[in-house]
């Protein structure tokens, strides 16, 4: 008898660690800082939209320590009122303020949530997972460019996405698209509830990069766009449900440069 109780015991400590120790999306996000994201600005614009101006502004002003953006500095609306302003104890004081928030931020994980992406996009039963599409090189207003391998305004340069013609539209249109497996089980869990699964990025801003983004606006016309983005040499892709916090898919990336040719 007493065997029996202690097998019993054994079991539900084994059922309970397996069952209440799953990590939920909540567990992972718990400590980081959500940074808001918005929507694709119509359905010509496949791309997951970009960070919310106002926070875009600060994040930004925060790497460059601009401390005129940051702390809304506006009467100082020329470069000599700068080179003034900058020569004052009050300028020192805000600056030295400003490198601890840029100090805080470069150790502080942040994540981006794109919503809605797996809507119209159903099991690829070969591959055993989901192609996601991120964006593409055309849209509505250049305002709606993104750099390629951006979520949200943030460069993650080591996420393994590939280039697809889009066929529909026109010569030279290419989507971008980043595949997740996942297996048939779990990818029929998310097929019959679409609208509750989110994808998370989570990442540490590493720096800064420029880029030359060759867009095709509406107008018919082609640009040369440049970009200087926040970037993140990692970035922990997660795919989860925000209902039950159940995740399918968590994966971490790590940019690695190519070696140079001598």
């Amino acid at each position: 008898m007493r065997k029996t109780i202690t097998t019993l015991l054994l079991l539900t400590t084994i059922f309970s660690v397996r069952t209440f120790g799953q990590k939920t999306i909540s567990d992972l996000t718990l400590n980081a800082k959500k940074l808001s994201v918005l929507n694709a600005q119509n359905d010509f614009d496949a791309s997951v939209g970009s960070l919310n101006m106002e926070q875009t502004a600060i994040f930004n002003a925060t790497y460059d320590l601009d401390v005129f953006k940051y702390f809304k500095l506006y009467d100082y609306d020329t470069e000599l009122k700068q080179a003034v302003f900058k020569k004052t104890e009050e300028y020192q004081n805000k600056l030295t303020e400003l490198k601890s928030i840029k100090a805080e931020m470069l150790k502080t994980t942040y994540y981006v949530k794109i919503e809605d992406k797996f809507n119209d996009n159903n099991y690829d039963i070969k591959r055993k997972g989901f192609d996601i599409n991120l964006g593409s090189n055309w849209g509505m207003g250049t305002m709606s460019a993104r750099t390629p391998k951006s979520v949200g305004g943030i460069l993650f340069k080591a996420l393994p996405t590939k280039q697809v013609a889009e066929s529909t539209i026109g010569k030279g249109i290419y989507s971008e698209e980043l595949f997740l497996p996942i297996s048939e089980e779990e990818g029929l869990e998310i097929e019959n509830d679409k609208g509750n699964i989110d994808i998370y990025f989570l990442f540490t801003p590493t720096g800064k990069e420029k880029s030359v983004i060759k867009f095709l606006n509406s107008d018919g016309y082609w640009y040369n766009i440049n970009h200087n983005d926040i970037k993140s040499e990692k970035v922990r892709v997660v795919v989860a449900n925000k209902s039950s916090g159940k995740i399918y898919f968590d994966k971490t990336y790590s940019y690695q440069p190519s070696a140079s040719k001598k």
